[in-house]
């Protein structure tokens, strides 16, 4: 298989991963996300090759844990920064939303937009809708509110972990007027001293910020197994997302909350959780660079506002995307309100491969941290295949909600098959412990697992 990118391999070679943070014309959706270098996407790249080459076996839906660390000094409950939980937990139903292809927004997708992009760069069916424009992807992620901390223990509000910065002795990130020291303190102090198993959590910190900081939110990219990582990279102490207080949840979900406008609909942490899954900024973070997408038309720049379609056509001419312009309306890029609302199949490939490999993401999910424990209570509401126990060391049941078993396979986590014609009650005693797919074909359809060998 042959992975074609669609901008000059050169114009990224000179990004290292440091300190190059990435800013737009306006302060109302910029990111401090910094860049990878090419030796993190060179691996990346050879991992999405591999992983679109058993796409079949290898996809798999995903439910991520997540807990919100809330930074305050003090103040009740409700009061800014110590937000309201119904603003902060509105910020997964919006993550739910948009990576689902369900977005607010979505109705504004004119009807013949990218088009002609999807035909010049001979783009598979698999990228299309139905009316033959650039689709408008599913990436097979959900998010939660974790209802356990670290310790096992019922959180009092599910996904919210309060800080008083104030009881700690910590420096009010507020007080912090340089956009390198603030990203250096959160990593070198904040995470360290509060992050969950990133393993486990997606961690998102949200705190106050000085009106000298012009972006609202960074993160760390998915670190790969065979690489130690640069500063863009997430670790063991550092892995996750921060966002603004002001920025965070939706003004349309919960009205009632403390936002910087009313225009604030959850898109930063969209955007953010983005980089945490592998995505890059539909620009390149360079003039025409690559993001690595094939259906995502190249950019002269970041786009704020509200463009209308098409926009800045012929911008970019290697290859050009004229005659449809920019995606402006990517999740990637800085516009905002209803000019925002869709990510695409080739960056739900970027982010179903860092879920399948990244040694901080293949493991989410399956800890039981955000799920009913009981089994009958996990599927009262579900007609798909569901597993169990899992994690497993021996015995595995497939629950078929109704469905006819055709065959059942196991795979590892390069799309081998290691077993095959099982039925729906099997043992995985002789199994090497590590990540596997099962694959459930039934007569309603075909249904790929995570299934971990404890």
């Amino acid at each position: 298989m042959t992975f074609r990118f669609k901008h000059s391999f050169f114009l990224i070679l000179f990004f290292t991963g440091s300190l190059s943070f990435c800013f737009g014309q306006q302060g109302r959706e910029q990111c401090g996300s910094r860049v990878p270098d090419l030796k993190w996407e060179n691996e990346f790249q050879e991992l999405i090759i591999r992983y679109t080459a058993q796409k079949e076996v290898l996809s798999a839906t995903h439910t991520i844990p997540v807990v919100f660390h809330i930074l305050h000094s003090g103040q009740s409950i409700g009061t800014f920064p110590n937000l309201a939980a119904a603003q902060i937990l509105s910020q997964i139903t919006v993550l739910n939303q948009d990576l689902a292809g369900a977005g607010t927004f979505v109705s504004k997708y004119p009807s013949d937009a990218f088009k002609d992009w999807a035909i010049n760069q001979s783009l598979p069916a698999a990228n299309l809708d139905a009316k033959g424009r650039v689709k408008i992807a599913d990436f097979g992620i959900t998010f939660c509110a974790a209802i356990k901390d670290e310790q096992g223990k019922t959180l009092a509000e599910p996904g919210i972990d309060r800080i008083d910065i104030t009881a700690k002795g910590w420096t009010n990130p507020a007080s912090i007027t340089d956009v390198y020291k603030l990203i250096g303190y959160f990593d070198s102090f904040i995470k360290p001293g509060s992050i969950w198993d990133p393993s486990k959590y997606l961690n998102i910190w949200v705190s106050d910020k000085h009106s000298a900081i012009l972006f609202a939110g960074y993160a760390s990219m998915p670190p790969l197994s065979t690489l130690a990582g640069t500063s863009a990279i997430g670790t063991d102490t550092t892995d996750g997302v921060w966002c603004s207080a002001t920025a965070l949840g939706s003004y349309l979900i919960y009205p009632g909350g403390s936002y910087v406008s009313s225009g604030v609909i959850g898109q930063v942490t969209t955007h953010e959780v983005g980089h945490w899954l592998g995505l890059r900024h539909i620009w390149g973070d360079a003039t025409c660079g690559t993001d690595y997408c094939n259906d995502t038309p190249p950019a002269i720049d970041a786009n704020t506002a509200s463009p209308v379609y098409p926009h800045n056509v012929g911008g970019c001419t290697t290859p050009s995307n004229s005659p449809d312009g920019e995606m402006f309306m990517n999740f990637m890029d800085y516009t905002y309100g209803d000019g925002k609302y869709m990510f695409t199949t080739d960056q739900a490939n970027r982010a179903q491969t860092a879920m399948l490999n990244s040694p901080l993401r293949k493991f989410l999910g399956t800890h039981g941290i955000c799920e009913p424990t009981s089994i009958k209570e996990n599927n009262t509401s579900k007609t798909e295949p569901y597993i169990y126990p899992n994690p497993s060391n021996d015995k595995v049941n497939i629950q078929l909600n109704g469905q006819n078993l055709v065959s059942v396979s196991i795979y590892n986590s390069t799309g081998m098959q290691v077993r095959n014609n099982l039925s729906d009650s099997f043992s995985i005693k002789d199994l090497a412990a590590g990540l596997y797919f099962l694959l459930i074909k039934t007569e309603q359809g075909t249904y790929s697992r995570k299934m971990i060998k404890q």
